[in-house]
This record gives structure tokens, C-alpha cells and sequence, in this order.
């Protein structure tokens, strides 16, 4: 039997937590409980308590859990609340060029929010920095006010020593401490200084989470590591938490699409997580997530994370009058207001509206039911969908269509409308706000052949409708009102290191990416990855995946099969399976490509690769692949590269080196000999018994 991983997402709603088994796969224990936004210890009280009703649960072996991982919310909170500490940041760098230096490394108040913002103090620090006056400034910023210290050097992506000094000094007086070349390895001052400081800002607060997690596992006599939620998709250690929390950004949405990848392959699609308050969507293009750039207000950062777009509409939102006409859906739900949804409930006698307030200070417009009993009960968008039965058998938000509709039709009385015309109403305002996220999403991505897949409790209420106004097909994912957990649960290590183009070897970059992979919990064993360019910034990036050690069988986080890959691989060429040629399989990748048609027919010709967890990893058309033994690939691509350049028109080559589980998509060198030899290097470093393919690509400046 397969060990047991245990996954807790904290949602706006309610914080749910999962036990899992992998292989075969099984939800062996479940447990939900209110988000404790407002409790004493923030959401972590709710994380704490869902996985105590877990644990708890006889059904549990406790000797088989191997991970706990979970999402948190706290660090978006904190920002979004400026519940944030002050900072102090030091500026470090050459004596010679201190007053321009200084003004990078002096980031005065960051908005975080409309009207809230983190206040920063700053010291300068000529380098090399010794310990003496280093232990004076960081006395003198906290004298300041400072409760969380930055070291910021002008070249620590480089050599990070003068700003360890400083972390040093900062944890003789028992202050947080940050340095730059820990959030980030790119270089860019100014904005590693900024990411630096909003993440000291939170470093408090987040190393309380850690510790009062870490406290219920220990007193559950758990031996398992915690993992905590990236908001890119992937997993780290609860160290992470203490170093890096603003990793952890958006980590809730980024559970519910990284469960979204494990219920079913995705090639192209756009994910919809419907909860009772909110709904999140995401995209999926080529079968991984869409990730950019983090920015806070009109601060730009080094961080990474899904694309997530949040709409104020779920399955919980309440109905808003203006007169005699439906004003608006939400964004106030049943849960916020404290009451029960009408569909899932048992009124006695006829049903009366009334208007409420579900919080102190917002307007008396939303709509609540009263029975004759005197009990209230909200009139919900999935009161809306059931009145009209368009909600799926088997889904989550199925309910009493009757009950519904005795709401609806009280309703419309009141509009003078029927109960399915107060219905259709209800329902088009919520969706329509999906619908139109949905569809600028997918122009944005330029997504054509695509799908809806829907998560959350509330999606089998919204999703339907969604998908008929925008003709496209849709599915809800399996386990789709505790999807986040599960993905939470299975989802993979992850970690990335980025830096600038000039003078970055990419096999290099790979391995520092496996080492923190490996530092942050993955089995070694099954770590791939990938290097990719990051043109818009001028940096190469490598990221590497892997399943938490000890759990490396868990077919959701590992392998499909070359079946799969090659169906993949056709929808995205365009071209038959029959007619596509499998010209290399390595431990991570399946190379496919396509000669083209004759004479007579034209066809598509080029490149596909496929990794091991479903995800298109490059699209080249005109490409040609060398594979099969390494001194034949190294001949072939030699003789390739050095047949020089057709035109003076010809862009130099781009060349993508595939070795077992390692994917390195070399920079663009100047002359040919330049990229033979960067392209043998890195082949050269193929382990024995280990499958290679090198990929070029070439365009012309036309």
C-alpha cells in the first residue's frame, strides 16, 4: 500500500485539509473547517486545526505519512492589510560608486495597497564590509524602528559575503534577516532590493506560521517534513517559509491549478476554481502553467507566479436589488453573512424576501428568504443554477431544485418576474463576469483550441453556463470541492534560479537548481530540468521539479506513458500520431518530429518534446533533431553547426541539448564554433547508460 501524503489549502471560505493516497489513488481522510481570518493567530489557527481533525482521524496511520504541505494566504493577507514590519535595509557596494548605489538600495515607503504601505529605514555600508560596522548599523536601524533586516549588495548574485556579514550581525541582536541573493539570483539592484524588503516585511509573521505548524506535527509525533505552497506550483521546505515567504504569494490559487493538472491532462485550457466567496482562473498553455512576474502595486519584483485573475462571484454570492431590479451578484456570499444556502436547506411554510446588510458597513440590498418559522437563508447563484437544473448530476453544488425555486419564485414576485426568468437572470450576472475574465485570458495567451476545467465546490453552479455562453467545451475536475488540497497533497518540489545571459554557463545554472530542489525536500532521483531563456529580461532561468523523497512512485507527480505523450505531441503540431517519428526518449523527455509532407502535400515539419508529466516543453517548426548514440550526435551536430550560415540573413542557430532528465536550451552564441562547442560540452556531460538528442533550430533575421 503507498504512503500517505496530507495536503491543507486555506480558501476564503473554509481552510480543507486531505489525506491522499497516491497509488492507487485515494482520499483516506477529509477535514473542513472556517478559515479563522480574524482569529488571534491568523489563518494558521485554521491550518493548525484542520490538520489536528486529520490526524485524529482512527482511520489514519500515522507511520505512513511521508509529507505535509500546505497552502497559506498569509502572506498576501499581510500585504493586502500592511500588517507587514518595518524594515531596514543596507545598502552595500563600492566605496567609488556609493551615491549612485545608494539611491537603489534606499526604497523609502512601498504602497502596498490603497492606503497601506511599508515603511523602510536605510543605512549604506561601504564593501568589504567587516563585522564591527556592520553590528553598528543594524543597531542603528533598529534604534529606527526596525523589525526586520535587508542586506542589499550591489554584486551578492556574485559573491553574496558582505551581505552574509550583515545577516550576521542582524541575528546577534535576534533580528530577522534577509539578504538579496536569497529571493533572487538575477541581477537588477533596485528591484532585488524591492523584493528583498516586502519579503523581510512578512518574515515575522510567516516564521510564526512555520513554528505553530511544525508545533502540531511534533505533538501528533509526526516525523514527516512540512511543505509549504509556491506561488508558482510548486512545493519547498518549511525553511522556505522562514527565508522566502514571499514565495508563497498566490500559493492558494496555485494549489487549485496544480490539482487542476493532476485530475486529467491538459494541453490548453483555462482553469476555474469556484469557491463559496471567489472564484480564481487560471491559464494552462502546453500543459503547465502560465507564470510572470509579481508586482506589487507599481513595484516591479523578481518573484514568479501563476497568472491568477480573482473575480468577486462563486457559488455563495448573494443577490443585490436595486428597486425592482436585480442591481448585481455578490461579492458578499452566505458564508460572510452567516447564513445557510436556501437549496441546501429545509424551509417551513411560504418564503418572504427581505434585505439585509451581511456586514455592518455594507448597503441593506442583499437578498435573504424568511420562512414561516422566522429562520433566514441565503439566496445563493447555485440556488440559481438548481432552480434551473443545468447544475451536473454528481457535482458538488447539486441541490433541491423545488426549494430553489420556491426562493426564486417569492423573487420574482417581487420583480414581477417567474422564478426561471429571476433564475436566468441571477445566473447570467454571475457568469458573466467569468465568461468575460475567461475570454481576455485567452486572447491575452492567445489560447485557440482550448477547454474549461472546473474546481472548487461552487464550479458545478457556474462552470455549465460559462462554457455555453462561450461555446467551448468543459470538464469539472475529479474531487473538484477539495481539489486545491489534493493538489496541494501531490504537487511536485520546485525551485528556480535565474540570472543574466552574459557569462551564465546554463549546465551550471541546471545543477545550483537540482542542489535546491534537493535542499528543499525532492528525491534526487526524480529531479528534471529545464533551462529556458528570459528574453524580455536579457536572463537564462533553470528550473527543476521533483517528487518529495520517499514518495517517487506517485504516478500523479511522475510519468504518463509514450502513448499519451504522442497524442500530445499530435494536437500540438497538427499532425497525425501515425506520422510523427519518436526520435529520442530519455528518463524526462519523448522527442517527436515531423519530416513534413511531399512535393504534392505540404506539411508540418519540425520539433516536438514532451516531459515525463504531460507538459510540452518545445514547439520548433523547421527544427531538425540528432539523436541515438552520443559520438554519432556530437559528428552530426558538429558538421551541422559548422556548415556555417546559408545567409548573411541567418540568425545564429538555437540549440536545445536534451540529456535524461535534463532539458538545457542554450543561449544564442555569436559564431558557429561558439555553439558547436557550448552544444558538445553540454552533451559530453550525458551520464552512462543515458539517452541525448540535440534540437536546432534556425531563422532568419527576416
Amino acid at each position: 500500500m503507498s504512503q500517505l501524503r496530507i495536503g491543507v489549502d486555506v480558501g476564503g471560505t473554509f481552510t480543507k485539509a486531505v489525506a491522499v493516497r497516491a497509488a492507487p489513488f485515494e482520499i483516506v481522510a477529509e477535514a473542513v473547517v472556517p478559515t479563522t481570518h480574524s482569529g488571534a493567530g491568523g489563518v494558521a489557527e485554521g491550518v493548525v486545526r484542520a490538520l489536528s481533525t486529520i490526524l485524529a482521524d482512527p482511520r489514519l496511520n500515522k507511520h505512513e505519512i511521508v509529507a505535509v504541505a500546505h497552502s497559506t494566504t498569509q502572506a498576501v493577507n499581510a500585504l493586502l492589510e500592511g500588517d507587514v514590519a518595518t524594515v531596514g535595509v543596507v545598502g552595500i557596494g563600492p566605496q567609488q560608486e556609493a551615491s549612485r548605489l545608494r539611491r537603489l538600495t534606499d526604497p523609502g515607503e512601498i504602497k502596498l495597497a490603497p492606503g497601506r504601505s511599508l515603511h523602510t529605514v536605510h543605512a549604506w555600508l561601504d564593501s568589504p564590509v567587516v563585522g564591527r560596522d556592520a553590528d553598528r548599523v543594524v543597531h542603528q536601524l533598529r534604534g529606527q524602528g526596525a523589525q526586520a533586516i535587508v542586506a542589499s549588495g550591489a554584486f551578492s548574485v556574485d559573491d553574496p559575503a558582505d551581505e552574509l556579514v550583515v545577516m550576521d550581525a542582524a541575528a546577534r541582536l535576534d533580528l530577522p534577516a534577509v539578504g538579496g541573493h536569497q529571493v533572487t539570483s538575477a541581477y537588477g539592484l533596485e528591484v532585488r532590493t524591492i523584493t528583498a524588503a516586502v519579503n523581510a516585511s512578512i518574515l515575522p509573521r510567516m516564521a510564526r506560521t512555520a513554528n505553530e505548524v511544525e508545533a502540531c506535527l511534533k505533538a501528533a509525533n509526526i516525523d514527516a517534513p512540512l511543505l509549504v505552497m509556491r506561488g508558482d506550483g510548486g512545493l519547498t521546505d518549511v525553511s522556505g517559509l522562514r527565508t522566502r515567504p514571499i514565495l508563497s504569494l498566490l500559493s492558494g490559487p496555485a494549489a487549485s491549478v496544480a490539482g487542476a493538472l493532476l485530475s486529467g491532462r491538459i494541453l490548453d485550457g483555462i482553469f476555474i476554481e469556484s469557491g463559496g466567496t471567489s472564484s480564481n482562473l487560471g491559464v494552462i498553455k502546453d500543459g503547465q502553467p502560465v507564470l510572470r512576474y509579481v508586482q506589487i502595486m507599481d513595484h516591479p519584483t523578481a518573484i514568479r507566479s501563476l497568472d491568477v485573475r480573482v473575480q468577486g462571484v462563486a457559488g455563495g454570492s448573494m443577490i443585490r436589488l436595486s428597486g425592482r431590479k436585480i442591481a448585481d451578484v455578490g461579492p458578499r456570499s452566505a458564508h460572510i453573512a452567516g447564513l445557510p444556502y436556501l437549496c441546501f436547506s429545509h424551509p417551513e411554510g411560504d418564503l418572504s424576501v427581505e434585505l439585509i446588510a451581511p456586514q455592518p458597513a455594507d448597503p441593506p440590498d442583499y437578498v435573504v428568504v424568511r420562512d414561516a418559522a422566522g429562520k433566514r437563508y441565503a439566496l445563493t447563484v447555485t440556488c440559481a443554477a438548481n432552480a434551473l437544473g443545468v447544475v451536473p448530476a454528481g457535482a458538488y453544488a447539486l441541490a433541491d431544485g423545488d426549494v430553489a425555486r420556491q426562493g426564486l419564485a417569492a423573487l420574482g414576485r417581487l420583480l414581477g418576474l417567474s422564478a426561471e426568468q429571476t433564475a436566468l437572470q441571477v445566473l447570467d450576472r454571475a457568469t458573466q463576469r467569468l465568461q468575460q475574465a475567461a475570454q481576455r485570458l485567452a486572447k491575452e495567451y492567445n489560447l485557440r483550441d482550448y477547454e474549461l476545467v472546473g474546481g472548487g465546490g461552487g464550479c458545478g453552479a457556474l462552470l455549465p453556463t460559462v462554457a455555453r455562453r462561450m461555446n467551448r467545451p468543459y470538464r469539472i475536475a475529479d474531487h473538484a470541492e477539495v481539489i486545491s488540497s489534493v493538489g496541494v497533497a501531490l504537487a511536485l518540489v520546485r525551485e528556480e534560479v535565474e540570472r543574466s545571459v552574459a557569462g551564465t554557463d546554463p549546465q551550471e545554472l541546471a545543477g545550483e537548481a537540482v542542489a535546491r530542489a534537493v535542499a528543499a525536500g525532492a528525491d534526487a532521483a526524480t529531479i528534471q530540468v529545464v533551462t529556458e531563456p528570459a528574453p524580455e529580461r536579457g536572463t537564462i532561468r533553470a528550473i527543476a521539479t521533483g517528487a518529495v523523497a520517499l514518495e517517487s512512485r506517485d504516478p500523479r507527480a511522475a510519468h504518463i506513458t509514450e502513448a499519451e505523450a504522442r497524442k500530445l505531441a499530435a494536437r500540438r503540431s497538427g499532425v497525425p500520431e501515425s506520422k510523427l517519428h519518436l526520435n529520442a526518449t530519455t528518463s524526462g523527455f519523448w522527442v517527436y518530429s515531423s519530416a513534413g509532407g511531399n512535393w504534392l502535400r505540404r506539411g508540418w515539419r519540425g520539433v516536438v518534446v514532451v516531459d515525463v508529466h504531460g507538459a510540452i516543453r518545445l514547439t520548433a517548426q523547421g527544427a531538425r533533431v540528432f539523436a541515438g548514440d552520443i559520438s554519432h550526435i556530437k559528428t552530426r551536430l558538429e558538421q551541422e553547426l559548422l556548415a556555417g550560415q546559408s545567409s548573411v540573413l541567418d540568425a545564429p542557430p538555437t540549440i536545445t541539448v536534451i540529456r535524461g532528465a535534463r532539458l538545457i536550451r542554450l543561449a544564442q552564441q555569436p559564431d558557429a564554433q561558439a555553439a558547436a562547442q557550448a552544444a558538445l560540452r553540454a552533451i559530453d556531460e550525458t551520464p552512462d547508460g543515458e539517452c541525448a538528442a540535440a534540437i536546432v533550430e534556425r531563422q532568419s533575421w527576416l
